[in-house]
């Protein structure tokens, strides 16, 4: 479950988890599947040597747990981005909000690939792990139970456990998305798209347990790329 609720000036709530380190120079957003919340960090290890501050946004909190379209979910991280940039011009804060570092893994990918293609102003570099761009729920993973002791399958199974406050990203405006997605200009040095071959030996592997692997191995890769700045000549 997430760490805690922000309202944005619009009204809108978000449920927040950090990891990484406070008041780091970099801002990451990683943006989770539909199935899973407050999903911390995929590799504290690996994040601890990296300069970020990773801030997982969770579905908008709604009445009823009600659905919230990925172009929703994008204009709130959009908002609270630049709400976060105002806030440090105002105490004059060290961070470096120009370029946000966004990720998405597994069906996260369409909320990542919302908020680069509605506020592309907002964004930095981008990460796609795994990405399910399609419609379809997941299946759920068999994960494990009982008191966490610092596994990825112990921090995915928190991650299941869904807040009755908190929305579900739905489907609709998928296939749009997807379509924008693949007709847009985005370079190699803009995206990072990490989606390893499935094997024989992945067969019975949940799409979300998949996609979890991928996020894992290929996090130290992933937190590189979206901590870079663009260089003169990079083109989104």
């Amino acid at each position: 479950m997430a760490d805690l609720h922000v309202t944005l000036p619009s009204g809108t709530e978000l449920a927040l988890s950090n990891a990484g380190t406070p008041f780091a120079r970099h801002l990451v957003i990683l943006c989770n599947p539909r199935e899973v919340t407050g999903f911390v960090d995929p590799d504290p290890v690996v994040t601890a040597r990296h300069p970020v501050h990773l801030v997982v946004i969770d579905p908008l909190v709604t009445e009823g747990g009600a659905t919230v379209t990925p172009e929703q979910q994008a204009d709130a991280i959009a908002e609270y981005i630049l709400e976060a940039r105002q806030t440090v011009a105002r105490t004059g804060g060290q961070s470096d909000l120009d370029e946000v570092g966004v990720i998405g893994w597994g069906t996260g990918a369409l909320v990542a690939a919302s908020v680069a293609l509605r506020h592309p102003e907002v964004v930095g570099k981008v990460a796609l792990v795994a990405p399910d761009l399609g419609v379809g729920a997941a299946a759920l993973p068999t994960v494990a139970t009982g008191p966490s002791t610092g596994t990825v399958d112990d921090r995915l199974a928190r991650g299941l456990d869904r807040d009755p406050d908190m929305g579900v990203v739905s489907d609709e405006g998928a296939d749009s998305i997807a379509d924008r997605w693949a007709k847009g200009p985005a370079s190699a040095a803009w995206v990072l798209t990490v989606e390893p071959e499935r094997t024989a030996d992945d067969e019975g592997t949940s799409d979300l347990q998949w996609a979890t692997d991928a996020l894992v191995g290929s996090w130290d890769r992933v937190l590189d790329h979206v901590q870079q700045p663009f260089q003169e000549g990079e083109d989104r």
